[in-house]
């Protein structure tokens, strides 16, 4: 088996045949270099040594102009730019200067200013240097096999597909430790697939920014925090306020789109000293040859160094002190691109398991599909010299060939993996995160090559392959390893400081990471979100709900014909399926019918759509006071029993997009809650358009008069505060609900 890059070639044919030979010199120079540097504690002492080779000497005699600039710098821009001479990308970023060019001292500090945020993030393995020398040596160790006695074996785990007590048990836990999570989300991804853009500047926008289902990809972080507090709120009667941690990154003006969304929505009602955000340095991209690439003259060519940077740079910038200071001792990490994530109950599961069994580190993990850009879980055993040593962590697919890992199926009936798939989201116990940066700095250190756009000082601007220093952000697993006198072999069950959870794999992952091409299948693209997004709504109506549905399409019809129904929710309707199962039951959905609920107090039984109905509220899980949301009964709820809703709903024949909920409607029911107030239809056929605005402090009822339905308002203003669902946990773990008029 061959195995290839992101771009396509085999990994080895992207080096020349000369590639191991000249790779080692350049590190048999830079390493004794580097330990010289490392024993020097200041810049002055630094750039004392650096000023002393002829590397430098020689590249600056030739240079007069550039060599007058750098006099003027300061001590530590003066080292920055001797440094990228040492590590010889002076010629790319300086050769076409001289005496008979103009050259301007702004495009050096411009130049110093992008590599100052990578000097000090990569302080602790030599800063820029330190950061050239590692992307060798890895491009070195791609080429082969790694010579080592580790091992692999598929991880054990919690089963999260079968009900059990146990489970209930730990679902309920991790609704009680809301109060005691953070959140914390690496949102500053390239996300150079994806090709989105501005619809009317047409300026590049990063994957926050993606629309799904009519919200932002960020928008659903935040939904689904703040339905998990909410279904807090209704079993344990407290508001709770889970602090968010965004990492961002200046690409695509990343940091400031991310916080604009945020200040857009007023930060979601929320207080603001609740979110942080922390930016993580764009890292210089290189050539298999090791030059570093230009954007231009002068102008490197930086890309997000991976999320992996997460950790380090969230110390650096003090976050975990802060959520210190808040009592926040636990966290889910959460990247943006996969909605699916929050669905049911993965997340809480997850948040009970880790808190209960007081775990270091958590992987929420599903069957992992071949020949797909996905990590995947393991166990690493290690001979060391006390026993085995023994980790759960993950292997990044681009390290599969070095790790002696043929990514094939585990049977011919199946297309997934003998081992699990990385899904990017985790479990911590923040002050054990901690312990572990001392041992694992910049964990899951890989070079991935992609094919791109680059200018080359002879070449002008040419398409070639390009990799940067990517951090894992799962592998900061690699801290928590343990040693025992006993092997996998023997003992295939030992208890370790990190778990695993398994789910199915469209409620666990289903990532947006790139454009939908016709042809090219549905897999890592929003469109196969949304088919995902689709499967769930069918198991949740048909299995928990009872509804009657059209067959959900396979792939290809899906793709030509488009969905044969609409389901869309917001998460505080449940967010767990047996709490929304209870909230809406029995009814049917008709072909192409599309039944959307913008709302959290529903009581729906026996619902027949034939067409479309949209039921939304203004405040779906409590009212604002002062600007912030206080979780509360004083929302739109809507009570609907024998209810049939009859029209033509979606024009099938438009050019619908689906999946960023942009649809054309012949007809629809609309109903919009204002504020506190409630609809109520009973025994009731709505049949054509309706649009039908309920008035803060209103109750409208609808009745059937013969053919005509006639509506009646009248005031709830007296009526009791405790209105809607009640929630209580059974004995036996199962979350009962009980409706109070």
């Amino acid at each position: 088996m061959t195995e290839t890059a992101i771009g396509g070639s085999p990994l080895v044919e992207l080096f020349p045949a000369d590639f191991s030979k000249h790779i080692l010199d350049k590190i048999s120079v830079l390493e004794p270099l580097l330990r010289d540097l490392h024993a020097l504690s200041s810049y002055d002492t630094k750039l004392a040594y650096v000023d002393h080779l002829s590397s430098v000497k020689n590249f600056l005699l030739k240079r007069p102009i550039l060599q007058g600039y750098i006099q003027q710098l300061s001590l530590i821009e003066q080292y920055l730019c001797k440094a990228m001479i040492v590590i010889e990308q002076g010629e790319r970023l300086f050769s076409f200067h001289d005496e008979e060019t103009s050259m301007h001292r702004e495009d050096v500090v411009a130049l110093l200013e992008d590599i100052k945020p990578v000097e000090a993030f990569y302080d602790a393995m030599g800063g820029i240097i330190g950061y050239h020398l590692a992307s060798l040596k890895i491009m070195h160790e791609s080429t082969k096999r790694q010579q080592t006695e580790q091992k692999y074996f598929p991880p054990f785990g919690e089963d999260l597909t079968q009900d059990s007590l146990d489970l209930r048990k730990k679902i309920i836990e991790g609704i009680a430790f809301q109060g005691e999570m953070a959140e914390i989300c690496p949102v500053g991804g390239a996300a150079d697939r994806l090709n989105l853009q501005d619809e009317k500047t047409h300026e590049n926008l990063p994957a926050a920014r993606l629309e799904f289902l009519g919200h932002t990809l960020l928008e659903w972080i935040i939904r689904d925090l703040q339905a998990r507090e909410y279904l807090h709120f209704n079993i344990f009667h407290r508001q709770v306020t889970t602090p968010i941690a965004m990492m961002t990154s200046q690409e695509k003006n990343n940091d400031q789109l991310v916080q604009d969304i945020v200040s857009e929505n007023q930060f979601f009602s929320r207080p603001e000293e609740s979110f942080k955000f922390f930016c993580q340095p764009l890292v210089p991209t290189f050539t298999q040859e090791g030059h570093w690439c230009l954007s231009r003259p002068m102008k490197l060519l930086l890309k997000p160094g991976g999320h992996g940077a997460i950790w380090k740079l969230a110390s650096d910038a003090q976050i975990f002190q802060w959520l210190a200071k808040m009592q926040r001792k636990k966290a889910i990490i959460r990247q943006i691109n996969n909605p699916i994530a929050g669905v049911d109950f993965g997340l809480l599961a997850l948040t009970g398991i880790g808190c209960v069994e007081k775990k270091s580190l958590g992987f929420a993990s599903c069957v992992r599909r071949v020949k797909t850009a996905e990590g995947m879980n393991i166990l690493k055993q290690t001979k060391v010299a006390q026993g085995f040593s023994i980790v759960l962590s993950n292997i990044e697919y681009c390290d599969f060939k070095k790790c002696g890992i043929q990514d094939v199926p585990k049977d011919e009936i199946e297309p997934y993996s003998v081992f699990p798939s990385n899904t990017n989201v985790l479990f911590v116990d923040l002050p054990a995160i901690q312990e572990a940066l001392g041992k694992v700095t910049y964990p899951g250190m890989l070079v991935n090559f992609r094919k791109m756009s680059h200018y080359d000082p002879d070449q002008g601007y040419v398409q070639g392959h390009v990799a940067r220093l990517e951090l894992l952000m799962q592998n900061i697993a690699d801290g928590f390893e343990e040693v025992f006198t006993t092997s996998l072999e023997e003992d295939s069950r030992p208890v370790l400081k990190s778990f695993i959870t398994f789910n199915k794999r469209y409620k666990t992952i289903s990532p947006t990471k790139k454009q939908f091409v016709p042809g090219s299948g549905l897999v890592e693209t929003a469109l196969g979100c949304f088919y995902d997004y689709l499967k769930n709504a069918q198991e949740l109506l048909a299995q928990y709900c009872h509804f009657r549905l059209p067959e959900l399409p396979f792939e290809e019809d899906f793709l030509e014909k488009g969905p044969s129904f609409i389901f869309v929710y917001h998460p505080a309707l449940g967010p767990l399926y047996e709490v929304i199962g209870q909230k809406v039951r029995g009814g049917c959905l008709g072909e192409y019918a599309e039944l959307q609920l913008e709302i959290a107090d529903a009581n729906i039984e026996q619902l027949q759509v034939y067409g479309s109905l949209r039921v939304r509220a203004q405040q779906v899980m409590g009212h604002e006071e002062g600007g912030l949301l206080r979780y509360s009964s004083k929302v739109g709820r809507c009570y609907l029993k024998n209810v049939i809703v009859k029209n033509q709903g979606i024009d099938v024949t438009e050019e619908n997009v689906y999946w960023k909920n942009k649809v054309h409607r012949k007809e629809t029911c609309d109903v919009y809650l204002e504020g506190n107030s409630e609809f109520v239809a009973e025994d009731v056929t709505l049949e054509g358009e309706y649009n039908i605005i309920v008035k803060d402090g209103e109750r409208l009822i609808a009745r059937q008069q013969g053919s005509q339905v006639v509506f009646e308002r009248e005031s709830i203003a007296s009526m009791s505060s405790k209105q809607g669902w009640r929630y209580r946990v059974a004995p036996d773990y199962h979350i009962a609900l009980e409706w109070n008029v």
